[in-house]
Parts: C-alpha cells; sequence; structure tokens
C-alpha cells in the first residue's frame, strides 16, 4: 500500500515495489522476435551470425566450421525518463494520481524495448545488417549466387504459403536444409482483422468454395501500432534458440528518486520531487534466415 511516507523518501519499498511491479506485468511481445543477449562493454559485435553446420559422419578428422568473416555491431545507448511531483500533491495527500504517475512511468519504460524491436521490422527494408544488405532483401549473398527473403505480395493465404515454403527452403553453405519454419505472423494494426481471418478460419479465405483452410492454427499473429505502412507484412521463425532480432542489455532498468525526500535541494528550490528511471540496452539485426518480410507498393 502507498502511503504519504512512502513518497518523499523515493526508493522506500513501497515506491520501489509498485514500480517494479508494474514494470514486470508489463506484457511484452519483443522477446518473441528478439533473443536477449548479456552486454559487458559500451558495444558488443556479434561474428558468428551464420548458420552452425549440420552433423557429418566423422570420417578421417574432423571439419570444422569457423567465423564468416561477415559481423554486426551494436552500441549500448542509454535511455531515461522521468516525472516529477509537485509538492502540493504531496500535502493534498493525492498518493492516489502519483501512484498513477509512477505506474506509468513503468509502463513507458516496458513498452521502450517493445518500440526498439518492432521498428527494426518496420525499417528492414532499409536497414542493413550483418552481411551489409538490408536485413528485408533479395540480395543476401550465398554460396554460388543471392538468397531473397523479400516479397511484394499483399497480405493473402496464397502469399503466406508462398513465403513459408521459401523460408523452409533455405539452406546453409553446405546445401543442407536449415530447417526453418515459419510460425509467427506480424503486422500493423490495418492487417490485423485480415490476418486473424487467414489463421483462424476453417475454409479457405482465398477460395470461394468449401476447401479448407491449411493455415489454420498455423501460425500466431502479432499486431503492432509500430509498423507504419498499412501493408506491409512479415514472418518469422521464433522456435529456435537463436531468434531473427537482437536485445542488447547492459544495465537494466533502475529506478531513482530524491534520496532526502522533502529536504533536497529539488524540493526546496523549486517545490517539487523528481522520480526517474534510466537503462543501458539496445536492439538490432540477428538472422534474417528466420525472417521475410512482403513491401507491398
Amino acid at each position: 500500500m502507498l502511503t504519504g511516507s512512502d513518497i518523499p523518501a523515493g526508493l522506500s519499498d513501497g515506491v520501489r515495489a509498485l514500480f517494479f511491479k508494474s514494470l514486470e506485468s508489463t506484457p511484452g511481445q519483443y522477446r518473441k522476435l528478439a533473443m536477449v543477449l548479456p552486454s559487458s562493454q559500451s558495444r558488443e559485435t556479434y561474428a558468428w551470425l551464420s548458420a552452425v553446420p549440420g552433423m557429418r559422419e566423422f570420417v578421417d578428422e574432423r571439419q570444422p566450421y569457423g567465423l564468416r568473416e561477415h559481423s554486426f555491431t551494436i552500441e549500448n545507448k542509454t535511455w531515461e525518463s522521468t516525472i516529477q511531483v509537485e509538492r502540493t500533491a504531496l500535502e493534498d495527500e493525492q498518493y492516489g494520481q502519483i501512484r498513477l504517475r509512477i505506474q506509468s512511468l513503468a509502463e513507458a519504460a516496458a513498452r521502450h524495448k517493445e518500440q526498439l524491436v518492432f521498428e527494426l521490422v518496420r525499417d528492414g527494408f532499409n536497414a542493413r545488417c550483418y552481411d551489409g544488405q538490408p536485413f528485408f532483401s533479395n540480395a543476401h549473398p550465398a554460396s554460388g549466387g543471392t538468397v531473397s527473403n523479400r516479397g511484394d505480395e499483399e497480405l493473402s493465404s496464397a502469399a503466406l504459403q508462398s513465403a513459408m515454403s521459401r523460408m523452409a527452403r533455405l539452406t546453409d553453405e553446405r546445401g543442407q536444409p536449415l530447417g526453418i519454419l515459419a510460425d509467427t505472423l506480424v503486422v500493423p494494426p490495418e492487417l490485423e482483422w485480415k490476418a486473424l481471418e487467414i489463421v483462424t478460419s476453417p475454409l479457405d479465405p482465398d477460395g470461394s468454395g468449401n476447401a479448407a483452410n491449411v493455415l489454420r492454427g498455423r501460425l500466431e499473429v502479432i499486431v503492432s501500432p509500430y509498423l507504419t505502412d498499412p501493408d506491409d507484412w512479415f514472418l518469422f521463425c521464433t522456435k529456435g534458440a537463436l531468434k531473427p532480432l537482437i536485445l542488447q542489455e547492459r544495465t537494466s532498468v533502475e529506478f531513482r528518486g530524491p534520496d532526502s525526500g522533502l529536504a533536497g535541494e529539488e524540493a526546496f528550490m523549486r517545490d517539487r520531487l523528481l522520480y526517474g528511471v534510466r537503462a543501458r540496452y539496445n536492439a538490432g539485426y540477428g538472422l534474417w534466415q528466420l525472417a521475410f518480410g512482403s513491401k507491398v507498393s
């Protein structure tokens, strides 16, 4: 229970517990698409972003498979959000309003990681990944040529089936199947109902007869308001240990308030208290092989 004595102290158990409870209870879908990796320095370079070789019969000696020449660096950024609470709000015991502001601060901190990850998806037709090509590209370098994980068709059952087949046909540098099976469809709000119809209808939504819908129950639908183009849609394979995107964490979210309460300079000079959060992290592209994007012109 949040009381008046909790507020000036800032770091009391009541305020901190309220903040972190709200932070943990805010739903986040970014973990579905992004692997969360710890960071120990200002930036991290990932040189392992290539396919792991399949098993082979042990004949004569091992054939080691080293790191590719490609790599990708993610630089951590420092983020903050701060609110002010007027001293008069404490004097007037407006604790309900203060409680809502603390909860909103926690929700804003949680949503920011969501925003970073889904903005990567949005920008993937132009932003480059580890091989120097846009994350969604028609020209990813591969053995003997190039490979595409980009389309231009409008969302439909037929377009989804084609994209899923293309992902399933991807192979490693030795020509072995990567075993990529798309399981998640990501769309902007404008395509939510069409996407749900395609993956939940018992009948083929593209047909006029009684043909069964072969995509029913095959894909999870994620709707993100951070996708700003109303026609673009995306497929991902998210079941493995590696995921298509990276959320790199240097320091977790910390919550701070005025250590000296009403005796502090902010309360004395400006008649207010400040509460804020700080964290260091950033997001970047992982394996393009686990993703497919359709840019509808």
